[in-house]
């Protein structure tokens, strides 16, 4: 990592957390071959990778996004791999299509692999600063100005920051070709407990103020929204052994199709002993009917119902409050109790994000069960934060107001590690594409991967509250399993450069080798009957198991993950063949393009509520139009005569 700062670099990164590293990474993936720098411009470099809230990654569709964003070349799976102290697989007693692989992490060792990852590249340089302007030229990124720029960082191995003066600490200005800003919860950050308001992004951190006002300056519609975080206890103060455990999986599947093989490059300390750390086990509590007894006595000062707040807060990972409002006919509300690390005592209270005041959230901890003497080492608090509206984005990432501005993470309205690692990975492919003199259009297809799926949610729709990914959100998941990453992107990420360096080059070579496994098991299920009856047929069994096939097929070798992606491809081919037939036949529509230009308000003939969704998200295709708030089929082929007749009536257009 150089620790020079230049006037100029192709790409600068603003923020450190999972958007920003995972931009950062794909710049450096797509760059380094050209000889082209990126900048990661971060408050604290120090806090680059941490995990802010739970320290777990993956979940149900979450987990699918890991897999994405490791299939191109991503870090998230990696340092997951690398770092994770309890492994499970959920939803398993549905089918593969909707399986999670979820890692509860050692956050400590998480930031510190992350680090350490991004010290290898030769095409970083990360300047430890705040952002508090960007400079602009008819309507293009130029330029950002740091407001206290201190000191360039270049993490070492050992996850220790050494650090080069840039000179006398004070505002300099970087120009650039593209800026991806990833501000996650830092932008105008205003933090609550009970009536206590703080200023900050997160705990014992500052909040980014500059950079709303610039962006209101250029136009941009913001928007204000809510997260939160529950009490961390002691767990030396907590009776553990009498809580229900909650286990890992006994052969943990990992994330990455790397982790066994980095010891192929020397930067990667070698993962062939995974699971790397000493796993855990979490332990479950409960609250109870006076604990929620409690909590209404007290809603008057929660700052969510008492107006403090303004925001609006997630609706799929509500506060206890929330909760207990919305669901007065619950007793109780489950807590897992998870250890956030190997090297304190520090257990996360999954399941009571709160903002209550301090006292309250004592006697709500205290009243759970194996908690009665618990220390509170943190206590919960809310997140109130600025975010731009993403109809103003392209599904590529880059802003549709300033060319080379890209956006990614919680600035965008989504919720999540792994949705704003995902949105990073896209935006740094086109800010990478931009600054090498290509077009910043690459997209993933709804039908190609889930990160498809949530860019094109976001631009076609107007979040109300924090974005969260559901497989329900995919209408070809058959098509988009966790386990079959690889095999839909990894080809994708080669041919775009993705895959630089030894890493990618072995990761080529494991994609063949896996292709070429489930080639020779495909032919050998479709050689073999078991039990009297065609194995190809017996394996279509929702009953019918990896295991299963095993004892089928004896003599063929073994590998986990080409057995299962086969076992997965033959139940579902008779669905997966509709859904490829129904993709090919709405193909046409879904990508042709709409001109730019077009001013739908002046439209007499659509319908008013179209024609104010059309004006308002400006979609790119037909895709996109039909699937904005506000149209119909109808509307849509309204649209197309219209485009229709304007290009016969200006061929060259």
């Amino acid at each position: 990592m150089s620790h020079a700062v230049a006037n100029h670099f192709d790409v600068v990164v603003i923020g450190g957390g999972h958007a920003g590293v995972e931009a950062a990474w794909a710049c450096c993936n797509l760059l380094e071959p050209l000889g082209l720098r990126t900048a990661l411009i971060t408050m604290d470099a120090s806090k680059i990778g941490v995990m802010s809230c739970n320290p777990a990654i993956g979940g149900l569709a979450k987990g699918q996004l890991v897999r994405e964003i490791d299939a191109c070349g991503g870090l998230m799976g990696l340092a997951t791999d690398a770092t994770g102290i309890q492994f499970r697989l959920l939803n398993t007693s549905k089918g593969p299509a909707v399986h999670g692989p979820r890692a509860q992490c050692d956050k400590h060792r998480y930031a510190r692999r992350v680090q350490a990852m991004l010290a290898t590249r030769q095409g970083l340089a990360v300047i430890q600063g705040s952002v508090e302007s960007l400079v602009t030229d008819r309507g293009s990124i130029r330029a950002v100005r740091i407001a206290n720029a201190a000191s360039t960082v270049a993490p070492g191995a050992d996850g220790r920051s050494t650090y080069a003066a840039i000179g006398a600490p004070g505002p300099i200005e970087l120009s650039c070709s593209a800026v991806v800003l990833t501000t996650g919860t830092f932008m105008r950050g205003l933090m609550h407990i009970g009536e206590v308001q703080r200023e900050g992004g997160r705990a014992e951190e500052g909040a980014a103020v500059g950079i709303s006002a610039c962006l209101a300056s250029l136009g941009f519609e913001l928007g204000r929204l809510k997260t939160g975080t529950p009490p961390r206890l002691r767990r030396g103060t907590i009776d553990w052994e009498s809580l229900e455990p909650q286990h890992g999986d006994v052969e943990p599947t990992p994330f990455s199709d790397l982790t066994a093989t980095t010891d192929h490059d020397e930067a990667f300390p070698s993962l062939a002993t995974f699971p790397v750390l000493s796993q855990v086990e979490c332990r479950q509590t409960r609250t109870s009917k006076a604990i929620h007894a409690l909590i209404r006595e007290n809603l008057h000062l929660a700052p969510m119902y008492s107006g403090q707040i303004e925001g609006v807060g997630p609706r799929y990972c509500p506060s206890l409050e929330d909760k207990v409002v919305r669901f007065a006919d619950r007793d109780s509300h489950g807590v897992f109790l998870e250890p956030e690390s190997l090297e304190d005592d520090w257990i996360y209270c999954n399941g009571i994000s709160t903002s209550l005041p301090a006292r309250v959230q004592d006697a709500i901890v205290r009243a759970m069960p194996g908690c009665e003497r618990a220390e509170i080492l943190r206590h919960g608090y809310a997140v109130e934060y600025d975010m731009v509206r993403p109809h103003q984005l392209l599904a590529g990432g880059m802003t549709k107001r300033v060319a080379g501005l890209f956006l990614a993470g919680q600035i965008n309205g989504t919720s999540g590690y792994e949705e704003a690692a995902a949105q990073g990975l896209v935006a740094g492919i086109n800010a990478a594409r931009l600054a090498a003199g290509s077009p910043p259009d690459f997209t993933f297809g709804r039908d190609q991967a889930y990160i498809g799926v949530m860019m094109d949610d976001l631009v076609t729709k107007t979040p109300l509250e924090p974005y969260r990914m559901f497989t329900s959100r995919a209408e070809h998941r058959l098509l988009l399993r966790a386990d079959n990453a690889a095999d839909r992107l990894t080809p994708l990420a080669g041919s775009l450069g993705l895959l630089s360096g030894p890493l990618g080059k072995r990761r080529l070579e494991m994609f063949r080798a896996k292709q070429s496994r489930m080639a020779r098991l495909n032919d050998a299920i479709d050689r073999t009957s078991h039990e009297g009856r065609p194995l190809e047929k017996l394996l279509r069994a929702d009953a019918f198991d990896v295991a299963d096939l095993r004892r089928a097929l004896p003599d063929e070798p073994f590998d986990r993950s080409a057995w299962q992606t086969v076992l997965a491809d033959r139940r579902y081919e008779t669905y997966v063949v509709r859904q490829r037939a129904e993709i090919r036949r709405q193909a046409d529509m879904e990508h042709r393009r709409i001109p730019a230009g077009i001013d739908y308000l002046s439209l007499v003939n659509l319908r008013t509520e179209a024609k104010q969704a059309l004006h308002r998200f400006r979609p790119e295709t037909f895709g996109q139009a039909s699937r904005l708030e506000g149209m119909t089929p109808a509307d849509v082929s309204i649209l197309a005569v219209v485009v229709r007749s304007r290009r016969d009536a200006t061929p060259d257009a």
